[in-house]
C-alpha cells in the first residue's frame, strides 16, 4: 500500500464529498466510446525486494562519465569533485534555497554566500559580486537587462561565438522589453572588435562576448573592450567554463565592466544541466543596478562579527515593476558547493588544475593531428575546449570514439545547423583525462 497513495475508504470519502456515489458516475459525462474498456497492460506487483533489484538491472544500462570517459563540454564540463565537497555537502544545515532574509537565523548560509563572493571576486577581478544566480545562461540575460538600465540604451549586441543556448535565453529575456538585439558574423574565429568599431550606433547598451567562447577559442578582451568603450557601450564577458578563470588573465583587469560566470566546474556535479550556479559581477560604479543579492561584512551591537543582505532595494519585495531583477530563490547549496572546492583547491590549486586543463587539451590536440585523420579549423589560441575537422566525417569519428568506450566529442554542423561546420568536433579535456585516456583516443584513429 505504500506505493498506492489512496487507499479505498479515501476514496470512497472523496467521492462522497463531491456528491456522487461511484467513480463510474463521476466520468458519467465522458462518452463510452472514447473510454477504455479493458485493463491496462500493467504488469503485476513486485514485492519490495524485487522493485529494487529491477530497477538495480535497469540503471546499469545507464552510462555516465565513470564508466565512459569524456571528451564532450559545450558549455558544462565534467570535473572531479572532491569527497570533501559532497561529505561537507550532506550537512542538513546547507539544505535550503530560502532566502536568508533574517540575517539573525541565516548566520551559516550568509557566511557561505560571503566567502564564495570572495573567491569569485579574486577570480575574475571584479569589484562587486552577487553570488547567487540561476545559470551562466540566465545570468548573461540578467546582465544584458542590467546594462539597458544603466546606459538607457535599447540595443544589445552580441558576438556569433557566444553559446547558442545563452544567446537565445538573452533573446527570450529581452523580447518582452522591445530590445534590439544583433549578433556579429564571427562563428569560425574568436575575435570581434573590428565588427565593434563598424558597429558605431549610439544606441548600443552592451557587447555581450564569451570566453573562452563557444567553439573554445580565446577572446582578446583588451581589445575588444577598447573597441566596445569607443562607441560608448558596455562590455559583458559571460564564462562558461569558470576554471580558465584560474589560468586566464581575468576579465576585470581587462576593463570588461559586467561579468557572469557558470560555477559548474566548481564542486558541481553535472546533474542533466542542471540545477547550476552563477555569479554576476561587475564594476562599483553600478552595483545599484545589479540583479539579486549581496552579501555583506558588519558587526553586531556587541562588536561581533556578522553578515547581512546589502545593497538590496526594497522594491525588490513590494514594488515588482521597479525591482532589478525577478531572483526570488537562492541556489545556497550550489554556492556552497563552490565555496568549499574553491577553499579546498586554493589559489595554487586552482592555478595548477587549470593548468594541468589546458596542458592536456594541447597534447591531445597535437596527437589527433598526427593521426592524419583530422585537420585545423582555426588557429586561435584555447583552453581546454578545441575544434577539429575529422577527415572522414564526424559520423564515423563519433562512432570510433564511443566503441572505444568515450564519450565522443560534440558534432557541431548537426548542433549548429550550420553546413560550414560539417565534420567538425569540438573536444573538450578535463583533468578526468588522464595521458593513458588522451593516448587511448589517439591510437583509435592509429588502428
Amino acid at each position: 500500500m505504500r506505493f498506492i497513495p489512496n487507499t479505498t475508504a479515501q476514496k470512497n470519502a472523496m467521492l462522497h464529498d463531491i456528491g456522487v456515489e461511484s467513480f463510474d458516475m463521476l466520468i458519467k459525462s465522458v462518452p463510452k466510446r472514447t473510454r477504455l474498456d479493458r485493463q491496462l497492460a500493467i504488469p503485476g506487483s513486485l514485492s519490495e525486494q524485487q522493485l529494487e533489484q529491477h530497477i538495480r538491472t535497469i540503471s546499469k544500462q545507464n552510462r555516465d562519465f565513470t564508466s565512459m570517459r569524456p571528451l564532450v563540454g559545450g558549455g558544462v564540463y565534467a570535473h572531479h569533485v572532491p569527497a570533501a565537497v559532497r561529505s561537507l555537502l550532506t550537512r542538513e544545515e546547507f539544505w535550503t534555497s530560502y532566502t536568508p532574509y533574517q540575517p539573525e537565523m541565516s548566520q551559516g548560509t550568509l557566511q557561505s554566500m560571503f566567502e564564495a563572493q570572495t573567491h569569485f571576486a579574486r577570480l575574475s577581478g571584479m569589484e562587486v559580486v552577487v553570488p547567487s544566480m540561476y545559470d551562466g545562461a540566465t545570468a548573461a540575460a540578467e546582465a544584458a537587462l542590467m546594462a539597458i538600465r544603466i546606459t538607457h540604451k535599447e540595443h544589445i549586441v552580441l558576438a556569433g561565438a557566444i553559446h547558442p543556448f545563452y544567446r537565445r535565453t538573452i533573446r527570450t529575456y529581452l523580447s518582452p522589453h522591445n530590445i534590439r538585439v544583433t549578433e556579429t558574423c564571427e562563428e569560425a574565429v574568436a575575435v570581434v572588435h573590428e565588427s565593434i568599431r563598424k558597429t558605431s550606433q549610439e544606441d548600443v547598451a552592451a557587447v555581450v562576448v564569451q570566453s573562452p567562447n563557444f567553439l573554445g577559442g580565446i577572446e582578446n578582451l583588451d581589445r575588444i573592450a577598447e573597441a566596445v568603450h569607443s562607441i560608448g557601450a558596455l562590455l559583458i564577458v559571460c564564462v562558461a567554463e569558470g576554471l580558465s578563470l584560474g589560468l586566464l588573465k581575468s576579465p576585470g583587469e581587462s576593463d570588461a565592466d559586467i561579468l557572469t560566470c557558470d560555477t559548474n566546474s566548481f564542486g558541481l556535479d553535472l546533474n542533466y544541466g542542471g540545477p547550476h550556479n552563477a555569479f554576476l559581477a561587475s564594476k562599483r560604479k553600478y552595483m545599484r543596478q545589479m540583479p539579486g543579492r549581496i552579501v555583506g561584512e558588519t558587526k553586531d551591537v556587541d562588536g561581533k562579527r556578522v553578515f547581512v543582505m546589502t545593497l538590496r532595494a526594497r522594491e525588490q519585495d513590494i514594488r515588482r515593476e521597479k525591482a532589478t531583477s525577478n531572483i526570488c530563490s537562492n541556489h545556497g547549496l550550489n554556492v556552497t558547493a563552490a565555496n568549499i572546492y574553491l577553499s579546498l583547491l586554493g589559489t595554487r590549486g586552482l592555478h595548477e588544475m587549470a593548468l594541468l586543463n589546458t596542458r592536456a587539451a594541447h597534447y591531445l590536440e597535437s596527437k589527433l593531428l598526427m593521426t592524419g585523420r583530422f585537420e585545423r579549423v582555426s588557429s586561435y589560441a584555447f583552453f581546454n575546449e578545441f575544434m577539429l575537422r575529422a577527415l572522414d566525417g564526424a559520423e564515423s569519428a563519433n562512432a570510433r570514439f564511443l566503441a572505444a568506450g568515450f564519450v565522443p566529442p560534440l558534432a557541431l554542423g548537426g548542433f549548429l545547423g550550420d553546413k560550414s561546420f560539417e565534420g567538425v568536433l569540438l573536444f573538450a579535456v578535463t583533468e578526468l583525462l588522464y595521458r593513458s585516456d588522451l593516448d587511448c583516443a589517439a591510437d583509435v584513429f592509429s588502428r
